[in-house]
């Protein structure tokens, strides 16, 4: 039983590995194993915590770990994601030097919004097990792995749009907006709602729009949950 007891932080320390991996990745701008090494730690995060209940092995030092994975995995991964994919195309752009400096360096927001969105959940968790303050971080990493695989190009790449749309992202993080836990088995139905919402969105948006789409369902559906339930 002892040594089944690490296997949670086995697992948490399986969601770092997998987002230390997508970092190299994206270096490659191997994008869809980028997106894979993602999908990897999401499912790790995933399983960590149920099997700690499990096994009755939750403990302090598991929350802290999970906390340091989850901003690696799902804080830095998408800021080097982003940087790595509009490295190439930089020189391309029609903009001034300095648009160009806040358009690389602007990602790197990112892992700081993380980190505070993951040190107040540590200092202060809600009871609420259904919903979350704020975006989570595993949701904030799925949504940049898909919005890179749908491979934003033209007005995407505008300062304006691109500095505007990772900000708007990373805030929501920090943000006091409520978003249902995709863990807890009570949020089924809003889930199966965000889903065939999404899928929906999918078959009539081109490109990075699903994503975007796909988010403000999440974002909508929740908080009209939070109000039903309130």
């Amino acid at each position: 039983m002892r040594a089944l007891s690490l296997l949670p932080n086995l697992l948490t320390l399986g969601n770092l590995a997998a987002g230390s991996w997508a970092i190299a990745l994206s270096y490659q701008r191997d994008w869809i194993g980028f997106a894979l090494a993602l999908s990897t730690a999401m499912f790790c995060d995933w399983l960590d915590g149920g099997m700690a209940r499990f096994l009755h092995a939750e403990s302090s030092m598991g929350k802290e770990l999970d906390a340091l994975a989850d901003l690696v995995s799902f804080g830095l991964a998408p800021a080097f994601a982003l940087y790595n994919y509009l490295r190439p195309e930089i020189p391309l752009l029609p903009y001034d030097r300095e648009v160009k400096f806040w358009m690389v360096m602007v990602p790197f927001i990112l892992p700081l919004l993380a980190a505070w969105r993951l040190a107040r959940f540590n200092a202060a968790p809600s009871s609420n097990l259904r919903f979350f303050v704020g975006l989570p971080t595993p949701a904030h990493g799925a949504f940049w792995g898909l919005w890179i695989i749908s491979a934003p190009r033209d007005y995407w790449l505008h300062p304006v749009v691109w500095i505007g749309t990772i900000l708007s992202v990373g805030l929501l993080m920090v943000s006091e907006l409520p978003f249902f836990s995709l863990k807890s088995r009570q949020n089924v139905i809003w889930a199966a709602f965000t889903l065939a919402l999404s899928a929906v969105g999918a078959l009539y948006l081109p490109g990075a729009n699903r994503v975007i789409f796909a988010l403000a369902v999440y974002g909508v559906l929740s908080y009209v949950a939070a109000r039903f339930y309130r």
